[in-house]
């Protein structure tokens, strides 16, 4: 993990697929991914890069295989444009999962993006629609591409292809 200053106030890095926050003055950094807090760490070098070591572990062990994810999404969906926000429990719980966070549902899409487009089985595919607005991140998740790049979105439908 190559860091990347992304900003000096707050002082903000890029860690590979994460970034983290520092507060010098309390000594502590939060790990984020999807601009979601994911861990917590001294803010030591070696600390920060350890947490994210476990973060990144973590995300890969509980990871829905895209043909896993893509059944769960169809189970839950309820049709027309649904709010990401509330699929997010329905996506889980139609995955068998206990616990399902946001970030988690986010790293999902991102492996499914990344794997094999946002193909669906019966010819469907996933349309992600981007939250606009002043208020864009309140009811939205961030989606980024690995470069760390990426916008809020609101809702997702699940499309036919022609």
């Amino acid at each position: 993990m190559v860091p990347r200053l992304l900003a000096e106030q707050p002082e903000e890095w890029r860690l590979g697929r994460l970034t983290v926050v520092v507060d010098r003055t309390r000594g502590a950094a939060q790990v984020r991914f999807a601009r979601l807090p994911v861990a917590r760490a001294s803010a030591a070098g070696g600390e920060v890069v350890a947490a994210c070591r476990r973060a990144l572990a973590r995300f890969q062990a509980e990871s829905l295989p895209p043909d896993q994810l893509a059944a769960a999404l169809i189970a839950a969906h309820p049709g027309g444009a649904a709010a990401l926000l509330d699929l997010v429990p329905r996506v889980g719980r139609a995955a068998g999962r206990r616990r399902y966070s946001r970030a988690q549902f986010v790293w999902d899409l991102a492996r499914m993006r990344r794997e094999r487009g946002l193909a669906l089985p019966q010819g469907q595919r996933i349309a992600v629609d981007v939250a606009t607005g002043a208020g864009a991140p309140a009811g939205a998740l961030w989606i980024e591409d690995e470069s760390g790049t990426g916008q809020y979105y609101r809702t997702l439908r699940l499309l036919v292809n022609p």
